[in-house]
């Protein structure tokens, strides 16, 4: 009985390890995306492609995978102007200035962010956040960064 109480202890102190090694990696990856975003017309610039990259995703990976990256940006970028764009302090001074404009587009984009579990055997948790917009404000958000209005 002492060898499985023991051996159950070493096996439940690995698990939580690797997991704690998921996590760092998942955080490390986090940073890296925050690290690389040096403006505002940087993030304007690689939203427009990622828009144009979703509209030739069909459904399933793809379009998961894409719609995600565009709230991860949005909120990478926010982490870069202090929190203005959720509407919370992301502990961290601002590092970029925003304009009142590109400010209200983030935000617009940042709206229609929402939690889904689509694909979640996808991702490291259940739930995640995904860009899934109204049909107007996708035209609102797609207009102000330059993408032609998706075919519906």
């Amino acid at each position: 009985m002492k060898n499985i109480l023991s051996t159950s202890r070493v096996l439940l102190i690995g698990a939580v390890f690797a997991l704690s090694i998921q996590n760092y990696a998942i955080a490390q990856d986090t940073s890296k995306l925050v690290d690389s975003i040096k403006s505002v017309a940087q993030v304007k610039k690689e939203l427009k492609e990622t828009f144009e990259n979703l509209d030739q995703c069909g459904a399933g990976s793809c379009f998961n995978s894409t719609s995600t990256y565009i709230c991860e940006l949005v909120g990478a970028l926010d982490v870069k102007v202090n929190g203005r764009i959720v509407g919370q302090m992301s502990g961290g001074k601002s590092e970029l200035a925003i304009s009142a404009s590109d400010l209200k587009l983030m935000k617009k984009i940042f709206s229609q962010c929402k939690p889904t579990n689509y694909q979640y055997w996808n991702w490291d948790y259940v739930l995640h956040v995904s860009y899934l917009p109204s049909d107007s404000v996708d035209r609102e958000v797609r207009a102000a960064l330059g993408v032609r209005s998706r075919r519906r």
